[in-house]
């Protein structure tokens, strides 16, 4: 009976170390990919927001230079996800020529940067890279006159949006039935975890 038992430690012992003798080496990628997931997280981000145009600049050097004839400014305000209540100022070139690659573009606008400001103060960087502003279509109801869509990079924030980043589909329009403008925004960001 020792003689079983003795022979049962043995092979349970060689099987011990003959199982600890691979390694499981993580590559850097994989390290970097884990370290990531302990310090950020991401999640789903939107925005809605209702614009009023309090001013149209139609002599701003920088705009007549890109080829756009007037700078407009756009007051925002509304809600966004993980801020509450948030306002947004726009000021941007724009008028520029429709863009013959797009259908029904009627004019085209600049890339500019804006900032998200929740009631807290926090602030949230977007930059757009400009797009082409097109008549309403089939996909919108008759009242919406022209829409735009494009691309918002989260580029950074201050408070819990420090180091933050992601993007956001803008989907805009103005109406027939209104005068402000209409900002719908969807996407993800990834927040720095612990960024309160």
């Amino acid at each position: 009976m020792k003689t079983l038992l003795k022979l049962f430690f043995l092979a349970a012992l060689i099987g011990l170390l003959t199982g600890c003798n691979k390694t499981d080496d993580f590559t850097d990628e994989e390290t970097v990919d884990l370290k990531r997931a302990q310090v950020e997280v991401t999640v789903p981000f939107e925005v809605n927001l209702l614009g009023e145009i309090t001013d149209l600049i139609f002599d701003d050097p920088e705009c007549l230079d890109g080829g756009y004839p007037v700078r407009a400014v756009v007051e925002t305000h509304g809600n966004a996800t993980h801020m509450g209540k948030v306002t947004l100022t726009f000021a941007f070139c724009t008028g520029g020529p429709p863009d013959p690659a797009i259908p029904n573009s009627v004019y085209t606008f600049a890339a500019s940067s804006f900032e998200l400001t929740g009631a807290n103060g926090d602030k949230l960087f977007l930059y757009n890279g400009g797009d082409a502003a097109i008549l309403g279509t089939n996909v919108h109801p008759d009242y919406v006159t022209d829409y735009w869509t494009s691309i918002a990079t989260i580029t950074g924030g201050t408070g819990r949006f420090e180091g933050a980043s992601g993007e956001l589909q803008m989907n805009d329009y103005c109406t027939s039935i209104d005068d402000y403008t209409h900002h719908h925004w969807t996407g993800k960001i990834t927040l720095v975890k612990g960024k309160r």
